[in-house]
């Protein structure tokens, strides 16, 4: 295991549990949700927290919610006061209230206050669902995304939505988001809520016995005619381009593991740096600046990224970090980017983590084994590194999944594991000083040396077998390459060097990505092509999950230049290890052609 003298004794020395605690407390009392006064209030608590720490360079930056962020559309501004949900008929009983569940409200309802008859609609997604009942003038009961349920209801009458999830805890009321444009708001009439499944079920029997249940929806909301996305940023140390450390501090009040955890872990981190370089026990880093940053999830990074274009070389992204792994089930992944974006400070972020996390003594072996789960996970979409590597910066991801509680009121601070947070923590900062500072240089490149077998093997060992030796091919290549660079290793330069690919010569049918920067969101999809064409990657996405990834975020970074289907279908066997079909993609492609955002070239 690397060890380089000191860097993470001290700053565990300098890591205060205590502060993390009251950080966590603090933050998770704001309801943070993307367009709301209180997320603003979070950014400047941040913003004033860094700012006492002494020796970095702050900075709060705002960007503007009512117009689109890359392909982050524009959000209408929001705060909610108060909600509750009362069963009326048969009986009278409080089924959900804003008071212990500040997930009830989905974010960007309207106010209202409806009294309805509920009927269940399955999904609420398809419009076939709507055929078999009336809503008019009803309260919708649906298990659907809950943007297109609500869209959907609304052009059929309904007077009020209701949405559940079919997986996940019993009784937590989850956390969903309309994510309306100011357009739609102001012809939004019908309030929303989100109900645990156990609500959702006492409903559906009710219908079902013929009771026909009656609900009372209040949601006391207002939309704000302005509202800031509130970027924090906390710079320290010298150098022409740096590395960041970035964490979304966005969510409902009173979730703590998404992603107060990574918030809360990464301010502590930076008081822990200032009081190391302010006490003289760690210099300046002198080969990169390093930049801690806080932003709201996809809005914040993709609005910080094209306004500011920093000159970024390497970003690790914490999310959902420091869970009790015995209560919400889940494993530390170290989710790495393509392949094709690898960068050798991966090596130091791996080597850093897993040696903190490395506690438990063996038998009489003279290494230490993993105290918690841990895994290495290929390249998945789903938080602010997506933003990254759409500009072709390699990006690392820190996140706890699957969490049994996730997005939902049950998401609390009992959760949360302060110890784990830190020692995840600390493996990052140490990693991210070690890469920023030139006399740590050395011990990054045998990291770095180390990493590109280990990789390699592991990617191989989970790679199709009839792709295995083109995928060899492409790995020694890729991550050879990018080795070679920083380390000027001899042998690695020889392995890499007896390495032919065959360059393609195909003539066929190109297409090249046209839309804006960033992912590729489902609304954005639904608001261009309707059900149709939402329906189409519907299907794609349920045989294949990675499908998501592929035509939310790799299609979108890899077809800024022309590729023709056979060439992305080769990109993404080779980012994988899995054979891919090419019927899926040239389906997804007519689609997000549909959507106008990809034609065809010459």
């Amino acid at each position: 295991m690397f060890v380089v003298a000191n860097i993470s004794k001290i700053l565990s020395e300098e890591f205060s549990i205590q502060e993390l605690i009251n950080l966590v407390s603090d933050l998770s009392r704001l309801h943070r949700i993307q367009g709301c006064s209180e997320l603003e209030k979070a950014g400047d608590y941040i913003k004033k927290c860094v700012e006492e720490a002494g020796p970095f360079r702050v900075n709060l930056k705002k960007y503007n919610y009512g117009v689109a962020q890359g392909s982050f559309g524009p959000v209408v501004g929001w705060d909610i006061e108060d909600g509750e949900l009362r069963l009326i008929k048969p009986r009278e009983e409080l089924l959900h209230s804003f008071k212990n569940s500040r997930t009830l409200i989905a974010a960007h309802s309207p106010s209202g206050e409806v009294e309805g008859e509920v009927v269940h609609v399955g999904d609420g997604e398809d419009p076939k669902s709507y055929e078999k009942v009336s809503v008019e003038g009803k309260i919708v009961l649906a298990y659907g995304y809950a943007y297109i349920v609500y869209m959907q209801a609304l052009r059929k009458g309904a007077s009020g939505v209701l949405v559940y999830r079919r997986s996940g805890i019993e009784n937590g009321v989850p956390y969903m988001g309309l994510f309306l444009t100011p357009s739609e708001a102001e012809n939004a009439r019908a309030p929303a809520m989100t109900v645990s499944r156990r609500t959702a079920m006492k409903l559906i029997r009710m219908i079902e016995r013929g009771e026909r249940p009656v609900v009372k929806m209040i949601v006391k909301a207002n939309y704000r005619s302005e509202a800031w996305i509130p970027v924090i940023t906390a710079e320290i140390g010298e150098g022409d381009s740096e590395v960041h450390l970035c964490a979304h501090y966005c969510h409902p009040a009173g979730t703590v593991n998404d992603n107060i955890s990574g918030t809360a872990a990464l301010l502590e981190l930076a008081l822990a740096y200032a009081r190391s370089i302010s006490k003289g026990k760690l210099l300046t880093p002198n080969k990169h600046k390093i930049k801690f940053i806080w932003f709201p999830e996809y809005a914040g990074s993709l609005a910080y990224m094209i306004n500011e274009k920093p000159k970024v070389v390497f970003s690790i992204n914490l999310d959902m970090i420091g869970e009790k792994q015995e209560l919400t089930g889940s494993t530390i992944n170290f989710v790495k980017p393509p392949p094709r974006l690898y960068h050798p400070y991966e090596a130091a972020a791996y080597y850093c983590l897993k040696k903190q996390l490395s506690l438990s003594e063996s038998f009489s072996s003279p290494r230490k084994a993993l105290t918690y789960r841990l895994d290495v996970v290929p390249y998945e979409m789903g938080s602010d590194h997506d933003i990254y590597l759409q500009f072709n910066v390699p990006a690392v991801m820190i996140n706890q999944w699957p969490d049994k509680y996730y997005h939902s009121d049950l998401d609390t601070i009992d959760k949360f594991d302060p110890q784990l947070a830190k020692l995840i923590t600390i493996g990052i900062g140490e990693a991210i000083y070690m890469s920023c500072t030139s006399k740590s240089e050395e011990e990054v490149k045998k990291m770095a040396k180390s990493y590109f077998y280990e990789s390699i093997g592991r990617e191989l060992s989970e790679t199709d077998p009839e792709l295995h030796d083109i995928r060899y091919k492409f790995l020694v290549k890729t991550i050879g390459e990018a080795t070679l660079e920083y380390t000027h290793d001899n042998i690695i330069g020889k392995i890499v060097k007896a390495i032919e690919v065959n360059k393609s010569t195909e003539k066929a049918e190109k297409y090249i990505y046209k839309g804006p920067p960033g992912t590729v969101p489902t609304r954005t999809i639904y608001r261009k092509t309707g059900w149709d064409g939402y329906s189409v990657l519907k299907k794609i996405f349920e045989k294949n999950r990675y499908m998501r990834t592929v035509v939310s975020s790799l299609i979108p970074m890899y077809m800024r230049k022309p590729k023709s289907l056979s060439e992305l279908k080769k990109m993404v066997e080779e980012d994988y290890g899995v054979k891919v079909e090419i019927e899926p993609l040239r389906e997804a492609i007519e689609v997000l052609m549909k959507a106008d955002l990809i034609e065809k070239v010459s």
